[in-house]
């Protein structure tokens, strides 16, 4: 089976307030990567501490990064119509698929989750992060919790659960439509950006963070506004 596996690293949790900072993609053929994709996002907003200790990510290498806008064209061209696979692939397609939203451009995908399959086949006792599926399956893909390891982890992962017991359960391991619930983030509007360039201009001491008013969406400034009103 030919597939696309992917990881993605964000600024946090959540889509709607969360950004990419990294995609990674393999095209995998009959077990094999026969493509690789990868692409640093510049966020246009803070990397926390925390994300930079988990991925290595820094400030500085994501301002340094590719336009999000500029990305997703490459990356559909490269996946094609492909299926995708991941780890918790629910969480990363939301992400990808609010990009696309945002971008207006189709993103209606089938995928396989490697997460799910371990939880079906491996001992409640086993803790199914990657993590610990690397460790469990021998699996060394360099570094951890960087977007193209993690995309070749979770393959080898599947790969291996396949082997182990695709041939009693085959239709477990095909890809299923993936649906998630997600609506176009508005960019912010020309009286936001002048009141909130007005309230950062007349408080410069209330944001300690850098902020791209350029960047942000309707829904984060007006957060952001609040912010400064009430602070």
């Amino acid at each position: 089976m030919t597939y696309l596996a992917i990881d993605l690293e964000m600024t946090g949790l959540n889509v709607k307030r969360d950004h990419i900072l990294e995609i990674g993609a393999l095209r995998m053929e009959d077990g094999k990567p026969t493509g690789e994709f990868s692409a640093l996002i510049n966020p246009h907003s803070v990397v926390p501490v925390t994300i930079t200790q988990l991925t290595g990510i820094t400030q500085e290498m994501a301002e340094a990064g590719e336009e999000l806008a500029d990305v997703l064209p490459r990356f559909l061209e490269f996946a094609g119509e492909l299926p995708l696979l991941g780890h918790n692939l629910s969480f990363d397609y939301s992400f990808l698929k609010q990009a696309f939203v945002n971008a207006g451009l189709p993103f209606e995908r089938t995928g396989i989750d490697t997460l799910k399959l371990a939880r079906r086949y491996l001992p409640g006792e086993q803790k199914k992060k990657l993590t610990e599926l690397r460790t469990l399956f021998d699996i060394d893909t360099g570094a951890v919790h960087r977007a193209v390891s993690d995309a070749c982890a979770a393959a080898l992962v599947y790969e291996r659960l396949y082997a182990d017991y695709g041939s009693t359960d085959p239709d477990y391991f095909l890809p299923k439509p993936l649906v998630v619930n997600i609506k176009k983030q508005q960019p912010i509007t020309i009286p936001q950006r002048e009141q909130l360039q007005r309230l950062l201009s007349e408080n410069p001491d209330k944001i300690s963070e850098p902020v791209d008013v350029n960047h942000l969406t309707r829904s984060e400034a007006s957060r952001l506004i609040e912010r400064l009103l009430h602070s």
